[in-house]
């Protein structure tokens, strides 16, 4: 997970763990918990007791662990980074059916959410879908992951400051006869010459969205039914780029949504001794 440097985090890199519990699959054929969570130190432990091994992360979720709550300890960092102009970034790591896709919640939605039997989630509403598997408001189940809250979020904090630079526009504009300056709710001064007359809002944002698929050696465009191999390049800022990769605008979450979903219908995906539907790529959803 990486965020923007605070004044109580120095690092710009924080690594957490999440354990996932057994599946009806391994339960049925005697499969016992190896790994022990201390959300209190931060600790995992590998049993048993006797040859105790210990190790120390960022963070750590235990098995029973919401969607929500998972979201609510992740965002605040990356949230802030992101809506202040730096690179924010979620890397999922571990070995088929540890539960990745899952918790990214950049799994099918049109599919039954059974990864591991996840949770008995206690957060989060059910929400309405359409035929595509997509949300037709802006409510969340209790199975979506990080990607579907991020987006959702996103998109109403920056419609939230939109909202208050228009109001604050409006009363600027009424003040503008009565002397140039004025006085807002928290006592603080305005000059009117300041902002552009001719703007509807102090700022306006605009998102588009890329999905990939790294699989082999090849790049995929998941939102090019051709799936041809992309190149990686290097523009003249010195910013990687993939050539041909395409972006598409969003204004919504639910469209981000449907980017996200349309591009998981062409992962490359196979069936594994851990997974029956294992994701056999890494996808990178921006």
């Amino acid at each position: 997970m990486t965020t923007a440097t605070t004044s109580t985090n120095t690092s710009q890199v924080r690594v957490g763990v999440r354990i996932r519990p057994l599946t009806s699959k391994e339960s049925s054929e005697g499969g016992r918990p190896i790994v022990q969570s201390d959300t209190l130190n931060n600790t995992v432990s590998l049993l048993p007791q006797q040859q105790k091994r210990q190790f120390t992360y960022d963070s750590v979720f235990h098995e029973n662990v919401t969607q929500c709550d998972l979201y609510g300890d992740v965002s605040p960092l990356l949230l802030d980074a992101f809506l202040g102009g730096f690179n924010a970034t979620v890397l999922a790591y571990g070995q088929t059916g540890s539960g990745k896709t899952y918790t990214m919640g950049s799994e099918a939605h049109h599919s039954s959410h059974n990864t591991s039997d996840d949770n008995n989630n206690s957060c989060g509403s059910s929400a309405l879908r359409d035929d595509a598997g997509c949300t037709v408001d802006n409510a969340l189940s209790d199975n979506d992951g990080l990607i579907p809250r991020f987006m959702r979020d996103i998109f109403t904090l920056l419609s939230q400051r939109q909202e208050a630079s228009e109001k604050m526009l409006r009363r600027r504009r009424q003040s503008a006869g009565s002397g140039g300056k004025s006085a807002n709710n928290n006592n603080d001064t305005v000059d009117e010459n300041n902002y552009d007359s001719g703007g509807d809002a102090l700022i306006n944002f605009q998102l588009s969205a890329s999905f990939l698929e790294v699989y082999g050696e090849d790049i995929h465009d998941l939102l090019d039914e051709e799936r041809k191999s992309l190149p990686i390049r290097e523009d003249s800022n010195g910013v990687i780029i993939v050539k041909g990769l395409q972006e598409t605008p969003v204004t919504s979450d639910i469209e981000a949504m449907r980017i996200l979903n349309q591009g998981t219908m062409n992962r490359t995906t196979a069936s594994t001794l851990m997974n029956r539907t294992s994701s056999r790529s890494h996808a990178v959803f921006m």
